[in-house]
């Protein structure tokens, strides 16, 4: 099997130093994207993509040997997976068909299998019309882990059962609120309910209301809390070790240009601390010990802040060895994936700009890290160059946080790719290895990537500044961050290319028909190009939902995000504007796309050819939202960097 011998390899080889690095090097599937251990520390399961899958393989540690090996088929993904027992792994596995989707094409299903390959079952489907969520893994009851059901008959509204890992049979355990708006439940660390979500549903997306259950004895108790704000967010984070406290990250407290902060809640005395809350960003989630502390928490605005809790940074075990380890990486951010039962072992994560990711087997008693393998092993840190976070003024004074990547011995203006990410609503560029971006700096190109207002991180506020703002302040944000990178003496004003995938292929063309002077030329990946057929439903799979929640759950967000009228969105609509546009484009995408139809690039394809502009042209029929087979991306950022070079390029008069 080919991934045995490349994981077997990644111990041993280094890769030579070449003048120029192949372009699958950067794009090439990922030899492992995600690593946990087994309860008992005697195996560890990793994911690791093959062709169009994403597949899962168990290692047994002592002997180094790859005992099982699990594929479900074409675009089918392990999308996560847990430890149910000592020798039994849990799998969630549904299909995906680009690179760019952040969702699944329908149900996920539920497998199971031993480590040796053996009894492997569907232990949860679709066609008792029905839906799950994971709620713990019980690894101390080796036959049953405990799931959320959600069922029609139950108007989609969760219940608790205890699912058997190798029959597939559940039993009810009846424990909720008194509320039929519960959308989902959370576990401690013991495997009890302890905590629910509760959604009150309103026709304005604004409108929509989240609260909180909290389990106290035998009685279910919603927590009030006394807000700043009108609907605030919260969302819990884990329990301490004998589950007295709950944390979660919360807003309440913040009536204005909020950011995601953490809390305490303590059962026995009912009071709400707040613990910590980064002066920039929202805090990103939690740092845990192999009992399930929390023992504080992560927040990035570059490289990752780690806070641990005043109570626990010098007397928990972890939350020392979590310093110690932070310490000894300090080029690149570290976590762990997770413990053995007993805590002696765990999987150690590292990466950072100029490291893909790496994974170690981490003895925690002997302070030893051992190498187990490499997300991408042919790139080294010599390969790869520093990404840098920075903060640009918009036009109207907000602070915006952008990514900056530049050439190795880049001495004055070079020519500049912005890089514009999609969603665009909550997604966030984050520092860290980013394969675009250093494929660009190996041939000569800087690349930003700014986070205009709508972007995560930066709290709810942050994102709804962005609310119907399409071709507006979000695109003004996009523009005074190209500028400043000019003024900042990084880029070259003759030499600029706007880029971007999904929303950022449409900032691209909106850039080039709003500042023909600032962009000379365009790359639009799967991107939507006619916001009046978006607007309308463009037969994506968001827009083509035909029960009554699924069309007015998509009305709401058009409402409430783009704009309530189809024809308010012309004058900024590209194909609509197209006679504006003065440089060339490179138009991609996907035949096989259900989140951004192929029906966009063919009606921006019919406009420039109206209008006689000139452009590049590539559909992989295949392909989803964002190319997922290998050769294709190979052949997609080799045409980008031909295209590029003919452009702007660093020889280019």
């Amino acid at each position: 099997m080919r991934f045995i011998a490349v994981l077997a390899l990644c111990f041993l080889l280094t890769p030579a130093l070449a003048d120029t690095i192949p372009t699958r090097h950067f794009f090439d599937n990922a030899q492992v994207r995600n690593m946990r251990i087994a309860p008992d520390g005697e195996h560890v399961a990793f994911t690791f993509e093959l062709g169009s899958e994403v597949r899962l393989a168990v290692l047994n540690l002592d002997k180094r040997e790859v005992t099982a090996n699990f594929g479900f088929g074409d675009n089918q993904h392990v999308l996560n997976f847990w430890w149910g027992s000592d020798s039994r792994v849990v799998m969630s596995v549904g299909e995906v068909t680009g690179i760019l989707d952040t969702t699944r094409l329908g149900p996920a299903l539920l497998y199971a299998a031993n480590v040796d390959g053996s009894r492997r079952e569907q232990i949860f489907d679709d066609l008792n019309l029905a839906s799950y969520r994971v709620l713990h893994p019980l690894p101390d009851d080796p036959d049953h882990i405990l799931i959320a059901r959600y069922h029609v008959g139950d108007r989609g509204e969760p219940n608790a059962h205890r699912l058997n890992i190798y029959r597939g049979t559940t039993r009810y355990l009846g424990d909720r609120p008194n509320s039929r708006n519960i959308t989902s439940f959370i576990a401690d660390n013991d495997g009890e309910l302890r905590v629910a979500v509760e959604f009150i549903d309103a026709e304005r997306f604004e409108d929509m209301e989240f609260n909180l259950f909290l389990k106290h004895g035998e009685e279910w108790r919603r927590l009030n809390v006394d807000s700043e704000r009108p609907r605030p967010s919260i969302t819990p984070l884990g329990f301490s070790a004998d589950n007295a406290q709950v944390y979660f990250l919360s807003n309440h407290d913040m009536a204005e240009n909020d950011r995601a902060g953490a809390f305490r809640y303590d059962f026995e005395t009912s009071e709400l601390e707040l613990l910590f809350r980064h002066p920039d960003v929202d805090v990103s989630g939690a740092l845990r010990g192999h009992d399930g502390e929390v023992l504080g928490v992560f927040s990035r605005f570059g490289p990752g802040t780690y806070t641990f809790f005043d109570d626990k940074a010098e007397s928990h075990r972890d939350a020392v060895l979590l310093q110690q380890l932070a310490m000894s990486f300090p080029h690149d951010d570290v976590g762990l994936t997770s413990f053995s039962r007993d805590g002696k072992r765990a999987v150690l994560f590292v990466r950072g700009d100029r490291n893909p990711g790496q994974f170690y087997l981490f003895d925690t008693e002997n302070l030893q890290a051992e190498f187990l393998a490499a997300v991408r092993p042919e790139l080294t840190r010599e390969d790869l160059v520093p990404m840098r976070a920075v903060r640009i003024e918009a036009r109207d004074g907000l602070e915006l946080h952008a990514m900056l990547t530049v050439p190795d011995g880049a001495d004055g203006p070079v020519p500049l790719v912005v890089n514009v990410h999609g969603g665009p609503f909550g997604i966030t560029d984050h520092w860290g290895f980013n394969p675009e971006a250093q494929f660009l700096a190996h041939h000569g190109f800087a690349t930003l990537q700014v986070n205009f207002r709508g972007s995560g991180n930066r709290g709810e506020d942050f994102v709804r500044r962005g609310w119907r703002e399409w071709g507006q302040a979000k695109q003004k944000d996009i523009t005074d961050a190209t500028r400043w990178a000019i003024d900042q003496g990084i880029a070259d004003p003759e030499r600029i290319c706007i880029m971007g995938g999904s929303y950022g292929g449409y900032a691209t063309l909106k850039g080039m028909i709003k500042q023909p002077e600032l962009y000379h030329c365009g790359v639009g990946i799967v991107g939507v190009y006619d916001l009046v057929w978006f607007r309308e439903g463009d037969g994506s799979d968001f827009s083509r939902g035909r029960d009554r929640r699924s069309r007015t759950a998509f009305q709401r967000f058009m409402n409430s995000h783009v704009a309530v009228n189809a024809d308010d969105l012309k004058p900024y609509s590209p194909v609509h504007q197209i006679e504006r546009l003065q440089g060339e484009v490179f138009i991609i995408h996907g035949g096989n796309d259900v989140r951004v139809p192929v029906g966009h690039a063919e009606r921006l394809r019919t406009a420039m050819d109206r209008h006689d502009k000139p452009y590049r042209w590539m559909i992989k029929e295949e392909e989803g939202h964002g190319f997922f087979d290998v050769d294709n991306r190979v052949a997609l950022y080799d045409a980008v960097v031909e295209f590029l070079n003919d452009q702007i390029g660093p020889g280019r008069p």
